[in-house]
């Protein structure tokens, strides 16, 4: 950080700036760089509170000292917590004011044990049962693929499509020849039956879904879009024919092709910004939603299922997905994913970095069985509108009992 650079030794440097460095996986470079060239004096975080009336960005205050000695030191950290938060909260926490609303710590800041990792900060309380919960970790989602040992990544971001959908900038530039919310690469069903495509063109024309059909726990297989998934190499010559891939979908190209100007895709204009691995999108998979403002969401399918960047994919064959689907949906892995992992305000925010970190336990096959079946009544019970609030309630109780939760502990996670 130039600042730091900038800065004479044992001087101070204060920003108000976001408050998301300090869990965002973009942002380690600079939390290291605090770690080894600076001492922390006070991280003051306002939460969900907005602190600038003409900007909607969550920010804290943060106080650093520069030096390359400090290890193993406490720093100030207060941090604004829950919602419907107004000024006064704002005043106490500055005020150092206990309150329901003002979390107040003394953080042991360890070199060691923060390189290359988030800042979270939390009570004894919580960092106890969290040490607890953590203990219990021996399943590790695979992030990257080895191609010597035919391994296959078991993480993976949705489709990256800048034009999915016109909006309205696209559509004053193409002028009166589309206008804002029609298709690009993702078409209603009404502009995919108007394309008439063949079949041949059907076979890159997959069913696409969004946050209107992929729930907790349950995904219906209705879809009501579709998305023309055309890689990176649609671009390229046909060996054979000689002829440019995309020749061979005339309907796709042509429908492509009025889109030209306002395409940004790098495989512009008939691929995909990011198209991703196709075998995220088919067969078992848990799909995950990267914002969720009241709960995280993880939702089971077991079909074709190709969405964007809203979503990250979990695909495994070396651990049960309905198990999987009701373990990441409990109310455990929930007091985890607030306390330990990527918060923006009261939502959460499902990013790759925390979804890797979250502690899976995979247990003996009858008690996955026991969680799996109750996944499937759950799943069942919401395909047919039912409340399924009762047997999740048995899913909890199962997860707590696999991780040795106590009654008292309990109270602490669903507080």
């Amino acid at each position: 950080d130039l600042g730091l650079k900038l800065l004479k030794p044992n001087c101070n440097l204060c920003y108000i700036a976001t408050n998301n460095w300090t869990t965002n996986s973009g942002a380690s470079k600079f939390r290291n760089q605090i770690l080894e060239n600076s001492q922390i004096i006070n991280l003051t975080d306002f939460g969900a509170y907005m602190i600038f009336e003409n900007a909607s960005i969550q920010t804290m205050i943060m106080l650093f000292k520069k030096t390359n000695n400090a290890d193993n030191y406490t720093f100030d950290y207060r941090k604004l917590v829950g919602d419907k938060l107004n000024q006064n909260d704002v005043l106490n926490l500055l005020d150092k004011t206990v309150t329901e609303k003002s979390l107040l710590l003394q953080p042991i800041i360890t070199k060691a044990q923060l390189i290359d990792k988030t800042f979270t900060f939390n009570t004894d309380e919580n960092s106890g049962l969290l040490n607890k919960i953590k203990s219990k970790h021996n399943f590790f989602i695979r992030e990257k693929s080895d191609l010597k040992q035919n391994l296959k990544s078991e993480l993976g971001q949705g489709i990256v499509a800048p034009q999915d959908f016109i909006n309205k900038a696209s559509a004053e530039k193409l002028k009166q020849k589309a206008k804002k919310g029609d298709g690009v690469f993702v078409l209603s069903d009404a502009e995919f039956e108007s394309c008439k495509f063949s079949a041949k063109e059907k076979e890159i024309i997959k069913p696409y879904y969004s946050t209107e059909q992929l729930h907790k726990y349950y995904g219906s297989r209705t879809n009501t879009h579709w998305i023309i998934y055309t890689k990176s190499d649609i671009n390229q010559h046909d060996k054979k024919t000689n002829k440019i891939l995309i020749d061979n979908y005339p309907k796709v190209k042509q429908h492509l092709d009025k889109f030209k100007s306002i395409n940004t895709s790098s495989y512009a204009p008939y691929g995909l910004h990011r198209a991703r691995l196709q075998y995220f999108f088919e067969g078992e998979k848990i799909m995950v939603v990267r914002k969720c403002p009241k709960e995280p969401i993880f939702c089971y399918t077991d079909f074709d299922c190709f969405v964007l960047q809203t979503f990250f994919v979990i695909k495994s064959d070396r651990i049960n997905l309905k198990y999987l689907t009701g373990l990441l949906n409990s109310k455990l892995i929930a007091f985890w994913l607030r306390k330990k992992g990527k918060m923006q305000g009261n939502s959460y925010q499902l990013d790759k970095e925390p979804l890797l970190e979250i502690p899976i336990f995979k247990p003996s096959d009858s008690e996955v069985n026991k969680v799996a079946a109750l996944v499937d009544k759950v799943i069942s019970e919401k395909s047919q509108n039912k409340d399924s609030k009762a047997t999740e309630r048995k899913i909890d109780e199962l997860i707590y009992r696999l991780y040795d939760i106590t009654s008292e502990e309990q109270q602490i996670i669903e507080g």
